[in-house]
């Protein structure tokens, strides 16, 4: 059977694409675990941090502030309305 013929060239070439598709996937599946020296990550040693601490990259420390309890929200929500309430009575003579 000659290699160049029509027919032989369109059977050979799917399987000659599946064979070597195969050989590649079986490649890399071999090198996925292997420890081969120059393609594994670098082993750095970084300093553990606690959960509820972010490390800081150079910067000041954040300044972390305690959460507001139900009667401190209370009260700012009240005084936000205050003053969003005096802000639109401010504006509402200009627009007359």
């Amino acid at each position: 059977m000659d290699l160049f013929s029509p027919t032989a060239r369109g059977r050979a070439v799917p399987s000659l694409r599946a064979a070597l598709l195969l050989a590649l996937a079986g490649s890399l599946c071999a090198c996925a675990g292997a420890n081969i020296p120059g393609l594994s990550p670098p082993q750095t040693a970084v300093p553990e941090v606690d959960a509820a601490q972010f490390p800081t990259l150079g910067g000041p420390t954040p300044d972390r502030r305690e959460p507001l309890t139900a009667e401190q929200q209370q009260k700012l929500q009240r005084d936000l309305e205050r003053l969003a309430r005096q802000q639109q009575a401010k504006q509402v003579p200009q627009a007359q």
